[in-house]
């Protein structure tokens, strides 16, 4: 149970972000319109939180580094919930973004210590097969979590929303100090001194499983969030599919996600990293391909949720793998590390996400294809490199 309970608590830490992203999208529509803005104003929420999200995470993973990992966690969900509550209690559609950036910089230090704890465990395969099991925790988020948003419009508004993740965040402090509490937690005899610290950050960002890992799962992320900023757009404006059904529709794609991190954390066992990263990026091209005939032919709601579907199947197999790899040679800075990976992915997510909702590329629809179709040549790029740079080593 104790093994159990770890593993869950996080996975559920991990997701925190993903929570509170995705149970807010069938709103964001009604957001927008409540709140004296457009429909579209309301995917703003999306971008504000990966704003704050990413850049938070650059300072969360060095304190647990140097303070230990559970003080810093608990610190960083109490800012959440207190967030959370803010934006609940929000009147403008302006003072909620400013809200939501405060909830993404608090929030960012959940999954950055979580991943810091995971490469504690030892790294290699360990730590790859930990990441996968959370990510499948993770992709829960995804599958639940609009559903319960879906749900609270049929009864309530969108404030109840919000209040919801503050009594999550609640869980979540209950859940660390019952099953992480007693684990590996960092003391005086881990601490090492500022000048190797830096010599151990200096090797890290010359280390080419650290930089290809931080591309390929970044890029990877790029083209997912596409589906969260404009998903529920696309599929109100373009297909009329309504905020409460959005839920159950975008669960179908949190299900392939779920079946991609579950295919990683079995065949990670079995092959190599860099191998089952091939795998992943063969998936990510079919993916592309299909969003390129997806831009030049005007498809139904059924075959474009199915490409969707495919890259987020593609997400879940990419994501843990590229992050172990990029974790792996971290060692004594796993939070910096940590906090690097996080950081770089949400900047990117936020970008792309950003661009679809201005609709730079023409409305939402065309600029969710082209992105994604950039991310897929992207990922395939830096796979083939990680190829040849395995090969260099081993030569």
């Amino acid at each position: 149970m104790s093994r159990y309970g770890f593993v869950l608590t996080l996975g559920a830490i991990t997701a925190i972000s993903a929570t509170a992203i995705d149970i807010c999208i069938p709103a964001l529509p009604e957001i927008g319109r409540t709140l004296g803005g457009s429909p579209e104003a309301g995917a703003m929420l999306v971008s504000a939180y990966l704003f704050g999200y990413g850049p938070g995470q650059l300072f969360w993973g060095p304190l647990s580094d140097r303070f230990g990992r559970m003080g810093v966690l608990y610190v960083s969900i109490v800012g959440f919930i207190v967030a959370s509550i803010a934006c609940a209690l929000a009147d403008t559609l302006d003072l909620l973004i400013l809200m939501r950036a405060l909830q993404g910089l608090t929030g960012g230090g959940a999954p950055a210590v979580a991943r810091a704890i995971a490469r504690d465990q030892g790294g290699g395969p360990e730590t790859a097969t930990l990441l996968s099991t959370m990510s499948v925790i993770v992709g829960g988020a995804p599958l639940v979590a609009p559903v319960i948003g879906s749900g609270m419009l049929t009864f309530a508004d969108w404030r109840w929303i919000f209040g919801f993740l503050a009594v999550f965040g609640v869980m979540l402090i209950a859940g660390a100090a019952l099953f992480l509490g007693g684990r590996r937690r960092r003391d005086k005899r881990d601490w090492v001194s500022v000048p190797a610290y830096f010599r151990s950050a200096s090797n890290l960002f010359r280390a080419p499983e650290f930089l290809l890992g931080i591309g390929i799962s970044s890029s990877t992320f790029a083209g997912y969030a596409t589906v969260l900023g404009a998903g529920a757009v696309i599929a109100s404006e373009r297909y009329g599919v309504s905020a409460e059904a959005f839920g159950p529709v975008f669960s179908i794609a949190a299900l392939a996600f779920m079946a991609g991190a579950t295919t990683a954390r079995k065949m990670l066992r079995r092959l190599p990293q860099r191998r089952f990263l091939l795998a992943g990026a063969s998936v990510v091209a079919c993916a592309g391909i299909g969003f390129a005939v997806a831009y030049n032919v005007d498809l139904s709601l059924v075959p474009f949720w199915a490409l969707v579907c495919v890259y987020t199947f593609a997400f879940g197999l990419l994501m843990p793998t590229a992050t172990s790899m990029a974790l792996e040679p971290a060692g004594p800075v796993a939070g910096l590390a940590s906090s690097i990976i996080g950081t770089v992915q949400t900047m990117m997510g936020a970008l792309s996400s950003k661009l679809v909702v201005a609709g730079l590329f023409g409305d939402s629809y065309a600029s969710m294809c082209l992105i994604i179709m950039a991310s897929a040549v992207a990922i395939v790029l830096l796979v083939l490199l990680c190829q040849k740079v395995g090969q260099g080593a081993r030569s």
